[in-house]
């Protein structure tokens, strides 16, 4: 019976200069692994649709808004940027050349209702891009925040005479640059109320009371312990009228027409922000 011989060890052969090396670096692989993982996290994060649950806060915080930039804008030029069916009727007098004091208000009407439209028209469009998902939804009140930024800022800066204190309606004058924020402030508005309608919140439009009176003293379980409609038509009607209240005060204190806007541009980027987080809508298994 043989005995297995034990092999011999043999000695490594030295790898020649010309070798390529075999040991690869985790480092590049792993980046290049991670890059595209974290964009498709952060895409899909941004096309998740929202859950509808509370979302109607931020539509109430923006009738806050409406109240702060109409009060405002009524107060220092006469004209709403807001609610349009009080511009339409000044627009119509301005047929007859009336009031007398302001013969080129009509004017400022017809720029607020035509921004207005237009802002109506941009936002709209958003129904094509997944009108519900965060970044959507994000993007747009970023947007309007910008607009009234830029209103805020003309004011600020003086580019855009700001009265000081009680406004009192004299000479007949106007000063056209007015109508450079009035466009910026009406084209915003009209992208809250298009929100309100794509979210199915239609009984707040955030830009009007008129039909909220009506369905709210219309409505047949108004004195229902659980009738969410209601409360919510409730909140924008208060949220408009303290809107309205700071506003005026806020105007004719030192701190000036400029601070109303800036805290409506304020609202609106915590609005933006707060879509960018916003719980997403629970998917149900069959």
């Amino acid at each position: 019976m043989k005995t297995p011989q034990r092999a011999e060890p043999t000695e490594p052969v030295p790898a020649s200069d010309d070798t390529l090396p075999t040991t690869e670096h985790p480092t590049s692989s792993n980046t290049s692994i991670t890059k595209p993982s974290a964009s498709r996290s952060i895409l899909s994060h941004i096309k998740t649709e929202i859950t509808l649950q509370h979302a109607d806060v931020p539509i109430i915080a923006c009738c806050l808004v409406s109240g702060l930039c109409d009060s405002s804008a009524y107060n220092a030029w006469s004209c709403f940027v807001s609610m349009q069916t009080g511009n339409t009727i000044f627009l119509s007098l301005g047929a007859s050349g009336q009031p007398i004091s302001k013969p080129y208000g009509w004017v400022k009407s017809l720029i607020s209702i035509s921004c207005f439209l237009l802002g109506c028209f941009f936002f709209s469009n958003t129904r094509r891009i997944l009108p519900k998902a965060r970044g959507t939804l994000a993007a747009s009140f970023f947007l309007q925040s910008v607009c009234i930024i830029v209103a805020a800022a003309l004011v600020q800066g003086d580019v855009v005479p700001a009265p000081k204190g009680v406004v009192v309606a004299s000479g007949i004058d106007i000063n056209f640059l007015e109508l450079v924020p009035l466009a910026f402030l009406a084209f915003q508005s009209g992208g809250q109320i298009v929100t309100s309608r794509l979210l199915g919140f239609n009984e707040v439009p955030t830009t009007v009371l008129t039909s909220v009176y009506c369905d709210l003293a219309s409505d047949p379980e108004i004195l229902a312990q659980d009738n969410v409609k209601r409360n919510r038509r409730i909140a924008a009607i208060l949220s408009i009228l303290i809107g309205g209240i700071a506003g005026g005060w806020i105007s004719r204190s030192f701190a000036g027409l400029a601070t109303n806007f800036w805290i409506a541009a304020a609202i609106k980027m915590v609005i933006a922000i707060s879509w960018s987080m916003w719980k997403p809508k629970s998917v149900m298994h069959l």
